[in-house]
């Protein structure tokens, strides 16, 4: 098994599942799956919104979450920092942070699997060299224990004839970014940050346009829907207003910030200084929930930041009361099958 780091295009860009990032303690991990079909369920049927003049916004809505619901993440490997921001009681703030490397093992049609982490530094320490290369071992052997057992399946399960639907193809993968509480096993709260959920139960009022990185983007403010339901998880966003930004030409989300009522105004006057996630705006106050996705030069969009601010809002997630905040980079097109960066067995000293 090799982790290989060529820029080779594979014509299989747009199969998966989903992309699952949970922070469960010490326990981070991160899932990808392989759709059997290259339009997604969500794509079915669905054509390009009107966007000139009066909006159609929930024609927009469904196009962009068609958009993002991609499987291109599980062809790229790419470098993930998780930073954690917690104050106590007296108010004293305790940050740390991880940077990991993430590998994905090649996955067949209707399959999943869990990504290999390898830790590279801790709170700006890095792992030492000759540990990063033994580690290194060790994430290929995992890889090749993944791929193995994924083909053994493929082989004990024939993939299902599916036939094509008609529809539009995504242009990128949202993340979905949650953290579980839990003790002997019993749930003790958790939050879940999915864009597709925003698009799905919220109310968008279009507030006008704004130019972002050179691109032509639609400003949207939002608030949830009255009838709207939540996974527990997910009950969080009843109690938020905000604003997502949606590409003009690719129609999909590309940021989205969010605040409980009454902490900020969410309108087109003070849209602009919800930029980042750090930003402030009317209430001074960052936001509560923050996403935002990148676009690669070949045209593919994946996430560069999620944020779960708990620290700021300790009362406002199900017993998550710290602020997470995971940035992705490097990204690299992968291959495992074609030669590339390979790891060996480190050398004696």
């Amino acid at each position: 098994m090799r982790l290989d780091s060529s820029q080779s295009i594979s014509t299989a860009i747009l199969l998966v599942l989903t992309s699952f990032v949970s922070v469960q303690a010490q326990n981070v991990h991160v899932e990808l799956g392989k759709r059997s079909t290259a339009i997604p369920q969500v794509c079915e049927s669905i054509v390009p919104a009107q966007i000139e003049g009066q909006v159609d916004v929930p024609a927009l809505m469904k196009e962009a979450n068609c958009k993002g619901s991609g499987d291109v993440l599980v062809e790229f490997t790419y470098v993930m920092t998780l930073a954690k921001r917690e104050k106590n009681k007296k108010g004293q703030v305790r940050e740390e942070q991880s940077v990991y490397e993430v590998y994905i093992p090649t996955l067949r049609s209707g399959t999943r699997a869990r990504g290999v982490l390898l830790l590279t530094s801790h709170n700006g320490v890095a792992v030492p060299a000759e540990d990063l290369d033994r580690e290194r071992l060790r994430a290929g052997e995992r890889l090749e224990k993944a791929e193995d057992k994924i083909e053994r399946d493929a082989m004990s399960h024939p993939a299902r004839v599916v036939e094509s639907a008609a529809g539009m193809l995504p242009l990128g993968t949202y993340p979905r970014t949650g953290i579980n509480r839990d003790a002997f096993g019993i749930r003790r709260g958790g939050v879940t940050l999915d864009v597709r959920t925003f698009l799905r139960t919220c109310e968008l009022t279009p507030v006008g346009h704004e130019q972002v990185n050179g691109r032509d983007t639609l400003v949207l403010s939002f608030k949830p829907r009255p009838d709207a339901q939540f996974s527990p998880n997910e009950k969080y966003i009843a109690q938020l207003l905000g604003t997502i930004w949606i590409d003009a030409r690719d129609r999909i989300v590309m940021r989205l910030a969010g605040w409980p009522a009454g902490a900020t105004e969410t309108n087109s006057s003070n849209s602009t200084a919800t930029h980042s996630a750090d930003s402030t705006s009317t209430g001074g106050r960052p936001p509560a929930v923050y996403l935002e996705m990148k676009l690669l030069a070949e045209g593919t969009w994946l996430p560069w930041m999620s944020r779960i601010n708990g620290a700021d809002y300790p009362k406002l997630f199900d017993n998550v009361s710290y602020d997470s905040t995971i940035t992705y980079s490097e990204y690299k097109r992968f291959n495992t099958e074609t030669m590339g960066v390979q790891l060996e067995t480190p050398k004696a000293p």
